[in-house]
């Protein structure tokens, strides 16, 4: 049964299959269209009617044949012939056996000038593409409105910004989603994350001795998660590794018809099956959106998260301001006892400005510059997951921005981690006091 989508009709297209056969002139082979013909017919299934018809298996399609010379004075025919969809079984059937005869017959290869079948099946396939798609955009946008708030693209932006949105209509909210590509839709259900630094946990353990043991809610920060794991898994019986396979897929099927290139019957079967199948999970995804319970540094997370698919560029900057985070807290931690202000109040674990703001003027172990820095970061990192689709940032900007965190991380890297723990207890405003 041929699956038909309730928005698109194609009943009005006639499909049209052309091909370009050649034949070497010294053979002596159809040299003439008289010839070609007696070729076609050959076959026992295949006749003609008049100059225009070809008949196959009590089936009538209109027939083009035109004949010419190629510059190595090969003879060619241009032949064309043409169907609608009802009869696409018994013409798919004509088309390959025409092809079977001409290339035995001539010994070469036969170009394919237009494909109708396989056009035939790209348009049946790009409206069920555009659906799973779509659902997917559906489901991301709902579960981020939820999640994060209704404003979670565009929250706290400035009217003038709002303004400057280049979209169709001025009335149009600009949509940040519509703006990402098929594959990063699935980056940000499927790609794992993590939010410690994985590197710099295994260069710890260096120091560790064979007795010392790691508790297992340390390594936990270290897991790599997917956002289906996390938040759909336990609603939605299916794995991240499994929908991923789906979806690339999809995306391969996706780029062949976005590329002109023709998909044959199978294809287009395996491409609705998997549709269908992908469809399912993102419906009952959809349906349990209301169930997931978000925490507050989640919430943040999952911006972060799906802004890092807008680009290289800013993925690139969220991981290095991520790994710059983990460095300026492990440099309090170290350098704080239970008695400092650090450890008093939860705000500081996760507040960097405040924290960068704590090294320099309690522990004295960066300068001013770098807590400008830090500062710095800290604003073009919430412009980037807060105002994603709404400001356009350029690569210029990126890449400053990252040079300007590299700078920060290597010199907390740089910190003696003896010299941070004999710090603990200690606050340099009372010696700076004192010493006034």
């Amino acid at each position: 049964m041929r699956l038909k989508n309730p928005n698109i009709n194609f009943s009005w297209c006639q499909l049209k299959s052309e091909y370009l056969i050649t034949f070497d002139s010294k053979d002596m082979f159809c040299a003439n269209v008289a010839n070609f013909k007696s070729l076609l017919t050959s076959h026992s299934s295949i006749e003609l009617k008049g100059s225009d018809k070809i008949i196959f298996k009590g089936s009538e399609f209109p027939l083009e044949i035109a004949r010419g010379e190629l510059s190595d004075g090969s003879v060619y025919y241009d032949i064309t012939i043409s169907s609608n969809d009802k009869d696409l079984n018994v013409y798919s059937e004509l088309l390959r056996d025409m092809r079977v005869i001409c290339s035995r017959m001539s010994g070469r290869s036969i170009i394919t000038l237009q494909d109708g079948i396989g056009e035939h099946y790209c348009n049946l396939g790009y409206p069920i593409i555009y659906k799973t798609e779509n659902l997917m955009r559906k489901l991301i946008a709902k579960f981020m409105a939820i999640s994060i708030g209704y404003d979670w693209g565009d929250s706290s932006t400035p009217k003038e910004v709002l303004d400057s949105v280049r979209t169709g209509s001025k009335k149009e909210k600009a949509n940040f989603l519509q703006e990402v590509d098929f594959i990063q839709l699935s980056n940000f259900l499927f790609k794992r994350y993590t939010k410690a630094d994985s590197a710099r946990f295994m260069e710890s353990l260096r120091d560790k001795g064979d007795e010392e043991t790691v508790k297992v809610g340390d390594l936990k920060l270290y897991t790599p998660f997917t956002n289906w794991e996390k938040y759909f898994s336990p609603r939605v019986d299916c794995s991240s590794e499994y929908l991923q396979t789906k979806w690339d897929r999809l995306y391969d099927y996706r780029c062949k018809i976005a590329h002109c290139r023709a998909i044959s019957k199978s294809e287009f079967d395996d491409l609705a099956s998997i549709s269908k199948e992908v469809c399912e999970k993102i419906q009952s995804a959809l349906s349990s959106i209301e169930d997931v319970h978000i925490g507050d540094e989640d919430r943040d997370e999952l911006a972060e998260n799906l802004s890092g698919e807008a680009s290289k560029g800013a993925a690139e900057f969220i991981a290095k301001y991520n790994n710059m985070a983990s460095l300026l807290k492990s440099a309090c931690e170290l350098s704080s006892s239970e008695d400092d202000v650090f450890s008093k109040y939860d705000t500081n674990k996760s507040n960097i400005k405040m924290q960068a703001r704590y090294l320099l003027k309690n522990k004295g172990m960066i300068n001013r510059e770098i807590a400008e820095k830090v500062d710095k970061a800290q604003q073009f990192r919430n412009i980037i997951v807060h105002h994603m689709g709404l400001i356009e940032i350029s690569e210029a900007e990126l890449t400053e921005e990252i040079a300007s965190i590299d700078s920060v991380i290597d010199f907390i890297s740089a910190l003696d981690t003896n010299d941070l723990a004999n710090l603990k207890g200690v606050d340099k405003r009372d010696t700076r006091e004192n010493e006034e």
